[in-house]
């Protein structure tokens, strides 16, 4: 299933109000627009709103209204929640003209059953009724728990996640995967190596020579300059992602690597997994290519929009601001973050054809159709 519409505001009929217009996604997505446009917001706010429906419990947000819209096979469903301070006044689920969940402000509501009947319920105002799974009664909901469940998001400018290491200690118990936490590296890589050995890591080897960072080995190991007692445990190491680059005889570890090599090789980990174990799902980049050269942050773009291509059940959703990001990635995959004021407005092939079209008659590259406005305006008539 893949999320294919978002709506979404808060705080109306305040100053601080603000309002996501409606954007439609497709398989690929590469937001683009100037910083502060709204581009990490809108990737924030549906990894916020998967991470409310994967598990049941509290809402942990205050404020909003959601319209999002879902597509499997040719299934469609629509999810309509308002959030006022805290406490959920609306839900509603509809699949086509059907609604499966309506529920009030005061959490009282019905949901129909596989059978064709309706159910009534009241639960707590502060949680959703979209998440209380009953694979018997109501089946469908196993869809949206699976999206909310396979959506995970990569934040590429941020550099703390190359401090999160790994203790390997043969007295403590292997920790449970989780697929969504996608700071976990390390784990990630381990799942992938004991399950698939030498293949997942000829993956990674051939994908990280492949953008840019030509490698012979990798694997988990002490870090160099870097040494800890655990007075509980002295045979308990301090561990990380190392590398063997071509071109040196000694191993470079997490710490020793630049934020944009690390989180490049951190992404690919992560994908060679979800490759082999193929799972499905969305898959969130935030300003991806960040703190990579021209070659490397394009090679690694092209390397997912591929994968990505070649795996019809996932769904890729990226942002940049960079300009030679943009100029190497087809307008096809564009959604344009334009802002004014409180109002955040997308560009898209299906929404502007003509100027998304027509802008091969300009003779201006990528980059020049988002900064000269000609992607919101057209041609000048002067």
């Amino acid at each position: 299933m893949q999320i294919i519409g978002v709506t979404y505001s808060q705080f109306k009929h305040t100053e601080n109000f603000w309002n996501l217009n409606p954007i439609s996604f497709e398989g690929i997505n590469l937001l683009v627009g100037k910083n502060a446009s709204g581009k990490s917001k809108t990737l924030s706010l549906i990894n916020g709103l998967a991470n409310n429906l994967a598990e049941n419990k509290p809402l942990n947000f205050t404020e909003g209204d959601f319209d999002f819209t879902f597509q499997k096979d040719d299934i469609t469903y629509q999810f309509l929640l308002t959030v006022h301070e805290g406490n959920i006044t609306s839900e509603i689920l509809k699949s086509g003209s059907k609604t499966l969940i309506e529920r009030d402000q005061n959490g009282k509501g019905k949901i129909l059953s596989y059978k064709g009947d309706y159910h009534e319920f009241e639960i707590p105002t502060n949680e959703l009724k979209i998440n209380r799974r009953d694979k018997i009664n109501y089946p469908y909901l196993e869809d949206i728990n699976f999206w909310a469940i396979h959506t995970r998001i990569f934040q590429f400018s941020d550099s703390s996640t190359k401090t999160v290491l790994g203790l390997k200690d043969p007295n403590l118990k292997e920790s449970e995967f989780n697929i969504k936490d996608t700071r976990g590296t390390i784990p990630t890589f381990n799942k992938g190596l004991k399950t698939y050995g030498k293949e997942f890591l000829d993956k990674i080897i051939t994908d990280f020579t492949s953008i840019g960072f030509p490698i012979t080995d990798i694997d988990l190991g002490p870090l160099s300059g870097f040494t800890i007692s655990i007075a509980e445990n002295p045979n308990a190491i301090i561990t990380g992602v190392r590398v063997k680059e071509k071109d040196l005889p000694c191993w470079t570890d997490q710490l020793g690597m630049s934020n944009g090599m690390f989180r490049a090789l951190s992404i690919i980990i992560h994908f060679n997994y979800y490759e082999l174990e193929k799972i499905p799902g969305l898959i969130l980049i935030d300003d991806v290519g960040e703190g990579l050269d021209f070659e490397r942050s394009t090679n690694l773009i092209d390397l997912l929009i591929s994968k990505a291509e070649k795996n019809p059940n996932m769904q890729l959703i990226m942002s940049t601001n960079d300009s030679f990001v943009m100029n190497s990635v087809d307008l096809k995959y564009w959604q344009i973050i334009d802002r004014e004021g409180n109002q955040v407005k997308y560009y898209n092939h299906k929404n502007s054809p003509d100027t998304f079209g027509n802008y091969s008659l300009t003779g201006l590259n990528h980059f020049d159709f988002f900064a000269s406005g000609f992607f919101k305006n057209g041609f000048s008539e002067e």
